[in-house]
């Protein structure tokens, strides 16, 4: 076998047991949430030996910030396809929330783990530094989504795009968190959001609260 070829099969290997160490650990943060993991249930879970987790991230906080980024993005990737999406802002917007409706039940178990993270991350510096990272990203993406909807004309000048992201977020936020322990009204919350988003609407756009709610019923039967 040539070093070439050697490396490359190194390469691989390495890799392969980095993704079997990110995704034990996110079925572990199903399973037990940030504050009950275990290196050693990772690595069982894994199948590999105890010391692949400091080989491969360091420390096992930093596995856990890793597979909870991956896990976050993951569940935000169908949203964000839907905002980006050809055709008029008002509908990609009711597409997404509709994206978001119809995934909660299947990312329940992932907004539980998030929720949890959330509370553990005042005892793992890694883990407060991926959820700040997230949030930052997540901000920064529907402030600019937002701003370029005020450029069109489709939200009126008053609303300022960043204080607005960070209010979506924290209603995320505030959405996991109820999921892990009761039964959030995700159907009314995102209604409110969509009516909240097109109050700040131009008074002569096309879409109007009562049409974005004749929409949204309209998404949920199809």
């Amino acid at each position: 076998m040539s070093r070439d070829t050697l490396v490359r099969v190194t390469d691989a290997r390495a890799a392969a047991t980095r993704q079997r160490l990110l995704d034990a650990a996110v079925t572990s943060l199903r399973a037990h949430g940030a504050g009950g993991l275990t290196s050693r249930e990772i690595a069982r879970t894994a199948g590999v030996n105890l010391q692949a987790i400091t080989y491969h991230f360091g420390s096992k906080d930093e596995l856990v910030a890793q597979a909870l980024t991956g896990l976050v993005q993951a569940r935000v990737a169908p949203v964000r396809a839907a905002l980006e999406s050809d055709g008029d802002p008002a509908e990609r917007l009711f597409a997404a929330l509709h994206t978001i409706g119809g995934t909660f039940d299947v990312a329940r178990e992932d907004l539980a783990a998030y929720a949890g993270a959330i509370a553990a991350s005042a005892s793992n510096p890694a883990l407060a530094a991926a959820l700040e990272r997230l949030h930052a990203e997540l901000v920064g993406y529907l402030a600019t989504l937002i701003g370029e909807m005020q450029s069109d004309g489709y939200i009126q000048t008053w609303v300022r795009p960043r204080p607005m992201a960070e209010l979506l977020v924290s209603i995320g936020d505030g959405v996991a968190m109820h999921a892990h322990y009761g039964e959030p009204d995700v159907e009314g919350v995102l209604d409110q959001v969509a009516l909240l988003l097109l109050a700040a609407r131009d008074q002569k756009s096309r879409v109007w609260p009562a049409a974005a709610r004749a929409l949204l019923k309209q998404m949920r039967k199809g």
